[in-house]
C-alpha cells in the first residue's frame, strides 16, 4: 500500500487507477487536513464485498472454513459436473 498526498494523486490519477486495476495496487490518499481515503481497483472492492457476505453468515462461514480445511489437507472428493 502506497501513502500519497492528495496533490501528488491528482497529478498522477491516470498512471495510479492504471497501477490500481493492473497490478491491483492500494493507494492511501491524503488531505493536507488528515482526511484519508483508501483507492482501489472495482474489482478488487467488489472481491472485498462479496468476501464479507459470505462470511457475514456464520453457517456458510463454517462451511467454507470447513471446504478450505479439507482442501488443504486433501481430504475431498474431485467429482465431474454434468453439463
Amino acid at each position: 500500500m502506497q501513502a500519497l498526498l492528495y496533490s501528488q494523486a491528482r497529478n498522477n490519477l491516470r498512471e495510479i487507477i492504471n497501477q490500481a486495476c493492473d497490478n491491483f495496487d492500494e493507494f492511501i490518499i491524503t488531505t493536507k487536513d488528515k482526511q484519508s481515503v483508501v483507492l482501489i481497483s472495482q474489482d478488487e472492492y467488489n472481491s472485498m464485498k462479496e468476501t464479507i457476505y459470505l462470511l457475514s453468515s456464520k453457517n456458510n462461514r463454517d462451511r467454507l472454513l470447513n471446504a478450505v480445511e479439507q482442501i488443504e489437507n486433501s481430504k475431498f472428493v474431485k467429482k465431474d459436473l454434468d453439463i
